[in-house]
């Protein structure tokens, strides 16, 4: 289920693009401690674990899209075995379950298929809170809690401080729940200071200002600003994480719910410690992600670990019968089947209905503008476009003020970069552009090829011009909605490439 289709697709910009660009930047420069996007802009948005594990697989399967999606694949299936393990405590019956709902939820099992951080995360977090439930309610040695907090320090190390949110919930059950299990050793402290800290100190010592874009704009403007723009409405809550629940957690969701209602008079006597911990597992981070203003589906993958278990525990009693049986494995070669799609879309656009206003109309339109979106986001696809174009292997691909297509460094080996035509003051990490222009017309090397809108061509030449440069026009991609405003110029440089033909 993991692997299925996981090497077919091209790389979508702009995340998954961006995220091989800078494992790829590893590779290339050698360099496993700071990150780069390019090799004069360093990009810390995320800790190195991801980076880390991509660029361990291309080193060792190759630089193909198979190798950069292994990492999630491996952390899905890990992830799989441990709420099985899990299972074993909140679902003893059936352990089972939970993990079929686990796999089987659209949500983690797409995002195992596509190259992010929170698949890795829910992987790490799911480590940590196994070991503090070997440690809490299995009779395991308290030595599960020092793994607890090196897991928890390589969660850190995979997202930064969001990935401590499951440690709250532990925290504020061990509060009203105290036990025996003591939760502050100094080994498992020591592990996670060691495993979660030591970059994060070593890159702060190393390029001073780092530690206040971390604080600033990894954290504060993730919490309390709209900054980062990522549906930071009162109400984007609700947009982002009702469906992602709703549609992320069939068919699971309905058939636990009508479950719990079914047994609602039997569920009033007082509930176990096993299933309130659970429910703080998975509350308190939720509280959390609603307040906060910064918004994506993904942000909730983690949580998809509790909501498994709690699902298996309202469905542990049901009958499984041959009809179950047979409806469940429909289901996984119906979520086999989409990847496929996903994968190799259909080649022609769907016929459209005449009238406007029929299902049957919104239902073509919704689907023929997610395959031109796949298309259009593939960079396999803008790669395939732009190699016949190139005189030769070209050294930077070069964006001027225009979506960054970081996908395209894994298909044609030459660093992405991106300028502006003014001047500008650059931030120490993620900055807007990573130079001017100007600045990169004088520069030495060649191989430089400018890809830029139509509507800035006058820009450019003249900029070009005024540098005492050549330029060559090696192609337009035209826009496949018939924009003229929206086609995109490839240009070089005269002397650029050795061979190259005026």
């Amino acid at each position: 289920m993991a692997l299925a289709f996981q090497g077919s697709r091209g790389l979508w910009d702009p995340d998954e693009g961006r995220y091989t660009n800078v494992a790829l930047q590893m590779l290339r420069g050698g360099d496993l401690v700071t990150l780069y996007r390019h090799h004069e802009s360093m990009h810390f948005t995320k800790p190195p674990v991801a980076y880390w594990a991509m660029a361990a697989s291309m080193a060792t399967f190759g630089r193909n899209e198979w190798a950069a999606r292994l990492p999630m694949a491996i952390a899905f299936a890990l992830t799989v075995l441990m709420v099985f393990r899990l299972g074993r405590t909140f679902v003893p019956d059936r352990p089972w379950l939970p993990a079929l709902i686990y796999l089987s939820a659209p949500v983690p099992y797409f995002a195992s298929n596509t190259i992010n951080t929170d698949t890795l995360l829910a992987a790490t977090e799911a480590l940590a809170v196994l070991c503090y439930v070997q440690a809490r309610f299995a009779g395991g040695s308290p030595r599960w809690l020092d793994g607890m907090w090196a897991a928890f320090g390589l969660a850190f190390l995979t997202k930064g401080p969001p990935s401590l949110l499951p440690l709250l919930a532990i925290l504020v059950f061990q509060f009203g729940h105290p036990g025996t299990t003591k939760l502050l050793r100094p080994l498992g402290l020591a592990a996670f200071a060691l495993v979660g800290g030591t970059w994060f100190v070593a890159v702060c010592l190393m390029h001073p200002g780092l530690f206040d874009y971390f604080l600033g704009h990894e954290v504060v403007a993730r919490i309390a600003s709209d900054e980062l723009d990522r549906h930071p409405q009162w109400y984007g809550a609700f947009v982002v994480y009702g469906p992602t629940l709703l549609i992320g957690l069939l068919p699971w969701l309905p058939l636990a719910l009508w479950q719990v209602w079914k047994h609602r008079r039997e569920d009033s006597a007082a509930v176990p410690a096993e299933r309130r911990f659970l429910w703080f597992w998975l509350l308190i981070p939720l509280a959390v992600f609603c307040l906060a203003r910064s918004r994506l589906p993904l942000y909730l993958l983690p949580l998809f670990v509790p909501i498994s278990l709690l699902a298996g525990r309202a469905l542990a009693q049901n009958a499984v019968t041959r009809r179950a049986i047979w409806l469940f494995g429909a289901w996984l070669l119906l979520l086999v089947a989409m990847k496929w799609i996903t994968a190799f879309p259909p080649g022609q656009p769907l016929a459209i209905p005449a009238n406007q206003h029929s299902l049957q109309y919104h239902l073509a339109k919704t689907a023929n503008d997610f395959i031109l979106g796949m298309r259009k986001n593939n960079a396999a696809n803008l790669a395939a476009q732009i190699a016949p174009l190139l005189p030769g292997p070209a050294q930077e691909i070069i964006f001027i003020e225009d979506k960054t297509r970081y996908g395209l460094h894994l298909y044609l080996g030459a660093e992405i970069e991106k300028v502006g035509f003014k001047p500008f003051q650059k931030a120490i990490s993620d900055a807007e552009f990573d130079k001017t222009l100007d600045q990169s017309l004088h520069e030495l090397h060649g191989g430089r090829v400018y890809f830029f809108k139509r509507a800035n061509d006058g820009f450019f030449l003249a900029a070009v011009r005024a540098a005492g440069k050549e330029p060559l026009l090696l192609g337009v991609l035209h826009d496949p909605k018939d924009r003229d405003d929206q086609d995109r110029m490839i240009y070089t440089l005269a002397g650029d490439f050795p061979d190259q033909r005026q």
